[in-house]
């Protein structure tokens, strides 16, 4: 689906349904027989958990567009009702191939001594076992809800399991009773049962348990038998933030997320067997009618749970477990900052180990020169290292001020309590910029050598959180350099003062700079072209959909500029179009690792200029968030950059074609043993440096 603006005709590809597209790609790696088998089974939750967070997001927004606009509002000129008319179809065609695929990995799973169990297969040596477990696990967290026109329906939490029940009474099938019951918020989906020596490892879903025990549940009612029906709803997680002065902006979002969990429901996903009456029910009481939020699936809901699918023991059917790279700058060093004094480090997540970052806080938090430490947080892991670091460091003596900001999506809750940890700590905890998102990753340390201070800084792509710097590609660059430290104290200077806005000529910094400093780069490249010189453009980031940027791009590719465009998810720009993009070649990675390091290099005739960044190219992060992109001045660190682009973009790589179709073709197909895998030749190309 595309868009050609009447004005210009310049030409886009819809942002929702290239990010469909971008999840098409991970429903290959479920497919493709090079992953292991587990971890394929793996990718389908995964694929799940992306588009479950997509229709919360983007089509509850499209929804709302719909119900307040009559025209387009989308920068691109899409239509809103159109786009959800495409998504309706689009979602169905996958979701096809995502029970194919499940079939096939049981299948296959089967073949691997591994075999999945219903209520209707399961044998009698396990009956005792499942129904201990019913008792134990499962019963006491089951509260069963009558359903009928008299009594006030229930609300239904987000992206919550259900079972819809029928209670059939053949003496008087007109009065079956109706019922909904609400499966535990933790419940371990997947069940292991007993497994003799030499006998297949079995696992039976969760539900199925329940299923078995139904008599159980509503034995004070006369039935027949009864019939479980699985169903989940998603509901829109738009944030209202209200206006009143009177409320700090910690109460203002807190009350927005009580709020978010009645959003009005913007899909229901339920199986396909459940009886018609029943279904008419239940979407009458909450209120969906548009054919594009009902999707009849199979008798198990809510698959993100996938993404925990068990092991079984066996090793060779998953990644095999990396050992993380020593940085050779820091390796058997006892002091970080020392080592950063020296020259700048590029670390590299996840092939890096990111206690690095939680080494260099803890050291800051002793070393008894240290003054200051600053920090932004956007997302932390749950009992996050990093927090702790900053507290001991309060504890000892240092300023510390930390930027956390409140409106992280579905961080918001974890972020709030965050900030009342580190104000119990004495802290200073600065909740955010009103009207901007603060989602630049720094980290300022000031230390006193002799009679100057020094900044020791830290600039990343990737959030200061342990358990996605694990599974995240990211980038970290730790510098002394004055011009760089200077200006990141700016930065927090803004953040302190939000009337204090400085000027950067190293830092390019949003939203005051990205926009013209980028346009600049392209420009210079434009004119470097067109006086027949070499000039090229590549950029590696998860999202380009800014309308004003790709025009840049556009015009560069017209000029002659050779651009090569890495781009994971959602990507508008359309490449190959005949005097417009046909020097525009746009490719896309998925893997083990989910690709998020943001690089952009520029040739700048034969000195290239090196970046990393916080930012995509979305107007979101040009225009509306605080982002911060870096220079890079080490000629090694440029080097290995560089080194890491030309694997990335090599004609052997396991990547995907990104053009109008939207077909996601291989450049080399997996099974063909030319086949590169970027993230372990990346890991292996680390582990080879030395020095």
């Amino acid at each position: 689906m595309r868009a050609m603006n009447k004005k210009d005709k310049t030409e886009f590809i819809n942002r929702e349904i290239s990010w469909l597209s971008f999840n098409e790609r991970v429903l290959q790696e479920a497919s493709d027989r090079s992953v292991p088998l587990i971890e394929r089974m793996r990718f389908l939750g995964i694929y799940s958990n992306n588009l479950d967070e997509f229709f919360k997001v983007r089509v509850a927004t499209l929804h709302r567009a719909t119900g307040l606009f009559k025209k387009p509002i989308d920068p691109m000129d899409f239509d809103p009702v159109e786009t959800l008319s495409e998504i309706h179809r689009i979602v169905l065609k996958q979701q096809v191939a995502f029970d194919t695929i499940f079939e096939e990995l049981r299948e296959e799973l089967s073949k691997e001594n591994i075999e999945f169990v219903t209520d209707k297969t399961i044998k009698k040596e396990h009956y005792r076992f499942v129904q201990d477990y019913f008792q134990k696990e499962l019963k006491p967290n089951l509260v069963p809800v009558i359903l009928n026109s008299k009594t006030p329906f229930p609300q239904l939490s987000d992206n919550r399991l259900y079972f819809a029940v029928e209670l059939v009474n053949k003496a008087r099938q007109s009065s079956n009773t109706f019922a909904l019951l609400e499966l535990p918020e933790k419940l371990k989906r997947f069940i292991l049962l007993p497994q003799n020596a030499g006998t297949k490892s079995q696992v039976i879903f969760a539900e199925d348990i329940i299923r078995l025990h139904l008599g159980e549940l509503f034995k004070v009612f006369s039935f027949d038998h009864a019939q479980a029906y699985a169903l989940k709803t998603i509901r829109d997680a738009e944030l209202d933030i209200d206006d009143d002065l009177s409320k700090s902006f910690v109460e203002k979002v807190s009350r927005s997320i009580n709020q978010r969990k009645r959003g009005q429901y913007v899909r229901i996903t339920y199986d396909r067997a459940m009886p018609q009456v029943l279904l008419d029910f239940i979407l009458k009481k909450i209120k969906i009618r548009s054919i594009e939020s009902i999707a009849a699936g199979g008798r198990y809901q809510n698959k993100k749970d996938l993404m925990q699918f068990p092991d079984f023991g066996n090793k060779q059917l998953i990644f095999t477990p990396l050992k993380t790279v020593d940085h050779p700058a820091l390796k058997s060093k006892p002091s970080i900052l020392n080592e950063i004094r020296k020259k700048d480090i590029l670390l590299h997540f996840p092939y890096h180990s990111f206690n690095v970052i939680i080494d260099l806080l803890r050291e800051a938090a002793i070393d008894p020169d240290v003054r200051t430490i600053r920090i932004t947080l956007y997302r932390v892991a749950k009992n996050s290292q990093i927090i702790s670091t900053l507290i001991n460091a309060a504890r000892n003596g240092k300023r510390v001020v930390a930027v956390v900001e409140l409106q992280a999506r579905f961080d918001e809750e974890n972020n709030i309590s965050v900030s009342r940890i580190l104000q119990e700590a004495g802290i200073r905890v600065i909740p955010g910029v009103p009207g901007l998102k603060v989602h630049s990753k720094i980290i300022q340390i000031s230390r006193k050598e002799g009679a100057r201070t020094v900044r020791y800084v830290h600039i990343g792509t990737g959030n200061f959180h342990e358990a996605t710097a694990s599974i995240y590609t990211d980038l970290s660059l730790l510098t002394s350099r004055n011009e760089i430290g200077s200006e990141v104290r700016r930065i927090f200077e803004f953040f302190e003062n939000n009337f204090q806005r400085s000027a950067h000529r190293h830092l390019v910094v949003s939203p005051f700079g990205t926009r013209r400093k980028f346009m600049d780069l392209i420009n210079h490249e434009i004119e470097l072209a067109s006086k027949g010189k070499r000039a090229w453009i590549i950029i590696k980031m998860n999202n380009l959909v800014d309308p004003g940027l790709i025009k840049k791009l556009y015009e560069a590719s017209q000029e002659g500029v050779k651009i090569q465009l890495i781009i994971r998810g959602i990507c508008s720009l359309v490449p190959g179009i005949p005097g417009t993009s046909d020097n525009i070649s746009v490719i896309s990675i998925v893997g083990r690792f989910l690709e998020h390091s943001r690089i952009l290099v520029f040739g700048n005739g034969g000195k290239p200029n090196y970046y990393i960044s916080s930012a995509d190219w979305m107007v979101r992060n040009i225009d509306h968030r605080i982002e911060v992109s870096c220079p890079v001045y080490d000629e090694e660190i440029k080097a290995s950059l560089q080194e890491i682009l030309n694997i990335q973009l090599g004609s052997d790589a396991k990547a995907r074609r990104v053009e109008k179709s939207l077909k996601n073709e291989y450049l080399v197909p997996p099974k063909n043993k030319r086949t590169l895998d970027t993230q372990m030749a990346t890991y292996k190309y680390l582990s080879s440096i030395k020095s």
